[in-house]
């Protein structure tokens, strides 16, 4: 989960400079040894069986299933590529792949992850043998009509240029902006990746038929697919699912990265016990999690750390303490002045009237934390930084016996 507005753009930006890297290396194919352009296909294929692996050992259902249907196209434009028998059948599969992969894309995206081996993955799996069952029938159909029968995009399509249907530009346009909504509101990098997909998916309908652009950027959405279940399990091993910030597991590696001069910030949400003893731990994770959310935005080169329970850490490296110290205030201050709006069952949906309520304007049931925060710095690298978060620690504690909601520092 991410939360600045760079770290969100970031996630459109990741599967965009994969594409566009493609798209410019498209000249340069025929420069390419024969041997090695014999091999493209192969990589596709290649690409999309690793990815199936990886989203099996996962476990990562709305991955698997995508890639299944990538698969399926791919395989249909390489028969379509070779010609033969059952042309006209191969041509009206790959008509009507313009609007399945775009909308099952987008579907998946909005679903939940709930496992491949579970009733929800096996439902998958029969919605997606239902569309098979259905492109053999009209597969089976094709056959036994003539060519002119599929209509102008089937003629267009066997003179060498691909003219889509008038719906399906308009179909895959609306399906990128549910899908790109999606990645903004829920920062998932496997949700920019179906973006990706879609983008990929459009170029390859929008360019008349090339087995050059239909491999390139059938690998470049297997990649993005790829790149993106690995960069998601990154996140799961070093990023706290509750809060969005880094965990623990990644303060004590960047602990080991840091240079000469640094400073560490330990804060502790005052009283915290309380508020899960009095309102559930239900209220406790909102409360973290919106806490989270205020250090995040601290600026000044500040990494964020859940450090353990209500405890976070932030490193501030080549900064020295006053400007710390100044930045630490500032968010102490604004933690204290913010209420925390209660989410429960009678919890106003519109954004508009809960703000409103936070700010006073309402009844809703809001609750206020403060914070402590103790800072320690290394100026010369001669303190370890482990000795300097311990001194943080016990500027931390010191913050806590002056009376909590307070920024204390060595």
């Amino acid at each position: 989960m991410y939360s600045t507005f760079t770290q969100k753009l970031t996630l459109f930006l990741f599967p965009s400079a994969i594409l566009a890297a493609l798209y410019v290396s498209l000249p340069f194919l025929g420069m390419l040894p024969f041997s090695w352009r014999d091999f493209m296909p192969y990589a596709v294929y290649l690409t999309f069986s690793l990815g199936l692996f990886l989203s099996f050992h996962f476990n990562r259902s709305r991955v698997f299933f995508v890639l299944l249907l990538l698969l399926a196209f791919c395989w249909n434009s390489d028969m379509l590529a070779r010609g033969g028998d059952g042309f006209s059948a191969l041509q009206r599969i790959d008509s009507i792949f313009c609007y399945l992969l775009p909308i099952n894309s987008t579907l998946f995206c909005l679903m939940r992850e709930k496992g491949i081996f579970t009733d929800a993955g096996c439902k998958r799996f029969v919605f997606l043998v239902l569309q098979a069952l259905v492109l053999v029938i009209l597969a089976k159909t094709a056959q036994a009509d003539s060519l002119e029968a599929t209509g102008l995009w089937l003629r267009n399509a066997a003179a060498g240029t691909r003219e889509l249907p008038r719906i399906a530009l308009p179909l895959m346009t609306g399906c990128g902006v549910i899908i790109g909504i999606a990645t903004y509101v829920r920062h998932s990098i496997i949700d920019s990746a179906f973006l990706g997909i879609l983008a990929a998916l459009m170029i390859i309908f929008t360019h008349p038929p090339s087995a050059d652009i239909t491999t390139v950027f059938l690998f470049g959405a297997g990649l993005i697919l790829l790149l993106s279940m690995l960069q998601d399990s990154h996140n799961m091993a070093y990023r706290d699912d509750l809060t969005g910030v880094l965990s623990r597991r990644a303060f004590n590696e960047h602990l080991n990265g840091l240079g000469r001069r640094y400073v560490i910030a330990m804060l502790d949400l005052d009283h915290f016990k309380r508020v899960n003893d009095f309102y559930g731990h239900d209220v406790g994770d909102q409360v973290l999690r919106l806490a989270g959310a205020k250090m995040l935005s601290v600026g000044s080169g500040g990494r964020v750390y859940r450090y353990g329970g209500e405890e976070f850490a932030i490193v501030f490296p080549r900064k020295s303490k006053d400007h710390v110290i100044a930045c630490m205030e500032e968010l102490r201050a604004t933690i204290a002045a913010y209420r925390f709006a209660i989410r429960g069952p009678n919890r106003p949906d519109p954004p508009r009237e809960g703000a409103r309520n936070r700010y006073g304007g309402g009844a809703e049931t809001c609750i206020s934390v403060t914070v402590s925060i103790g800072i320690a710095e290394s100026v010369d690298g001669k303190a370890s930084p482990r000795e300097i978060v311990v001194a943080a620690d016990t500027e931390l504690y010191r913050a806590k016996q002056r009376g909590r909601n307070r920024v204390c520092s060595s």
